[in-house]
């Protein structure tokens, strides 16, 4: 029972992060923000994720890292914000 309990904490955490990645993708997408602010909340969610699964850095590289750039520039080009 215990381990049925830890698989359907994992899938809970899965969907939430899946939910997360989703909704930021989309604020990044339609909601006007600058370029440092959407660069922010990719961090919040990545800090976020890291939280819920510890030690998955190079997942989060793998997986979620490149698909937040990619909108990203797609939406205000190559390159990182400025430091105002």
């Amino acid at each position: 029972m215990e381990k049925n309990g830890s698989v359907e904490d994992e899938n809970r955490k899965i969907r939430r992060l899946k939910m997360m990645v989703n909704l930021g993708l989309a604020v990044l997408r339609q909601e006007r923000l600058s370029r440092k602010k959407a660069e922010e909340m990719v961090e919040s969610i990545r800090r976020s994720a890291l939280r819920m699964f510890p030690g998955k850095e190079t997942t989060w590289e793998i997986v979620y890292a490149p698909r937040f750039r990619r909108t990203i520039e797609d939406r205000w080009g190559k390159g990182k914000a400025r430091e105002s």
